[in-house]
């Protein structure tokens, strides 16, 4: 296949672009320096594009065949404040305290690279293809952005892949319905009144409060939730006080839900709100937000997307390419992109290879993805485009 082929001949190209953006990460909302390398990549294939804020772009490829479908094929761009720790590696991060330990170097760089393949093969193809490179996928905001901007309006179809370090290099994840889950972030204050910690009688201590708050938050996934939905609730972080002996004024905790069922998810800040607030009464306490942040909805792929990729991906590489993934309580702003564009996917592209010493979870110091994954990943984006463009396949 042209694509196949393509994407062997373009496979160095990617590699050295993966390396070079992850020896170089740039943190949410400051991918300068990586936005510039795609714009400059882009002024050189002669493809028009738009910026979208300070970094975000978005751009055109047009078939030479007429009319037709507008496909969007989506890669983020920004890293992670963690500290890299493969130091045998030569295109280790430079930019201390920031990593590229999620495998967004990897899914820019191969959009690059369809984004050649594409252009290569313009005239054999009508309709329009987007390159969709985003922004501060890490914070689950920049998708607003673009929709704001108008850049969903119009798609007939949309897709992205994820490297993803928990499927052995070789396989792919295409299935369909929920993928991974929605989180919403939630950062909560309770008020009791300071004293001495040999007086506790005279003061209210927010400590004991928002410890019992801790804990009755709980009983939401035991007796509130159906246990036959996957749903999780975790406090990350508690912070009160300054000294062993003084009773705080204030205790703060933040933390995150997780589920695949949106109405679920459209419940939780009644239920953490009320769970809180009578907890934090029943101590002569007061509980209040300091913020709720809704995040991003479930990734639900579509069916026939789902049929589609398999289709591309049996051509691309065999039918025993094709592997399974048990849903992924992480969460991704690409749902949001599922949310208002019909025909979505979010692909999963193993990159786990432990001879190579590619067995560390996203997000841990030592993350690194096996490269021979990037062929992979550029013609599976290059060839998903056209089959949704050549109409294969029934779309909804």
């Amino acid at each position: 296949m042209k694509t196949r082929e393509l994407a062997e001949k373009y496979e160095a190209y990617v590699i050295e672009h993966r390396r070079d953006f992850h020896a170089h990460p740039e943190l949410s909302w400051k991918e300068y320096r990586t936005s510039g390398i795609v714009r400059r990549e882009l002024d050189q294939l002669g493809v028009p594009y738009v910026m979208v804020g300070e970094t975000g772009i978005v751009a055109s490829i047009t078939g030479g065949r007429g009319a037709g479908r507008t496909v969007a094929l989506r890669a983020d761009m920004d890293a992670l404040p963690v500290q890299e720790l493969n130091d045998h590696l030569p295109y280790k991060s430079e930019n201390d305290g920031c990593m590229h330990a999620c495998g967004h170097d990897g899914h820019t760089a191969s959009l690059l690279g369809a984004a050649r393949i594409l252009c290569d093969l313009r005239e054999d193809f009508s309709g329009t293809v987007k390159l969709f490179f985003e922004p501060a996928e890490e914070v689950g905001g920049s998708i607003h952005r673009f929709i704001e901007a108008g850049h969903l309006e119009g798609l007939d179809g949309c897709f992205a892949i994820h490297l993803w370090a928990e499927l052995e290099a070789g396989k792919i994840s295409c299935e369909e319905g929920a993928r991974m889950a929605g989180t919403d972030f939630f950062y909560g204050k309770v008020t009791g009144k300071g004293g001495h910690g040999a007086l506790p009688h005279l003061a209210i201590d927010p400590v004991t409060a928002a410890c019992s708050i801790v804990m009755n938050l709980q009983t939401a996934a035991s007796r509130e939730i159906s246990p036959l939905e996957p749903f999780v609730l975790t406090i990350g972080r508690i912070a009160a006080g300054e000294r062993f002996n003084v009773i705080a004024e204030e205790a703060f905790f933040d933390g995150c839900i997780r589920t695949f069922n949106p109405e679920i998810q459209g419940r939780c800040r009644e239920i953490i709100e009320r769970i809180a607030s009578h907890t934090a009464a029943a101590l002569r306490a007061r509980f209040e937000w300091v913020d709720y942040f809704y995040g991003t909805p479930p990734v639900m792929n579509g069916k026939a997307a789902a049929a589609l990729a398999r289709a591309a991906v049996t051509a691309l590489c065999g039918e025993a390419a094709l592997g399974t993934l048990d849903r992924i309580m992480g969460g991704e702003d690409f749902g949001i992109f599922l949310q208002n564009v019909p025909n979505g996917l979010m692909a999963f592209v193993g990159a786990m290879n432990p001879a190579k010493g590619c067995n560390f979870s996203h997000h841990h110091g030592n993350f690194n993805i096996d490269e021979d994954a990037l062929k992979t990943a550029t013609a599976l984006y290059a060839q998903y485009a056209l089959d949704f463009l050549a109409k294969k396949g029934v779309l909804s």
